[in-house]
């Protein structure tokens, strides 16, 4: 299932001073988020396949925004995390279903 992707948003922070100190060279992170449409909002179901297949599509989209983002290449990456948030409507297995069972290797795949 290709996700009804409603916005991305890339953001780069860059850190020059940490604790009242210099950081040089500057330490920079990237975020990628997706607003998406859970086509699960508001229902029980037992099978959350496709919001899995939701997580493996923005696994190849997302690190591959914020690695272009900063400038570099994937394999240059030092770390990176993934969250999820559901609105009001969603379930705390909806968020689990996009992260955790195919969004993790496209990720790797990315960032080498």
């Amino acid at each position: 299932m290709n996700p009804e992707i409603r916005r991305i948003i890339t953001i780069v922070e860059e850190t020059r001073i940490e604790g009242g100190r210099p950081v040089d060279p500057p330490t920079r992170r990237a975020a990628a988020i997706a607003v998406i449409r859970n086509p699960y909002a508001g229902t029980y179901v037992e099978d959350l396949s496709a919001l899995s297949a939701i997580g493996e599509a923005l696994g190849d989209i997302l690190p591959k925004r914020a690695v272009a983002a900063l400038g570099i290449a994937g394999d240059r990456v030092e770390s990176f995390g993934k969250a999820a948030a559901v609105g009001a409507d969603g379930e705390l297995e909806h968020a689990a279903a996009i992260l955790h069972p195919k969004l993790g290797a496209p990720f790797r795949d990315v960032l080498g």
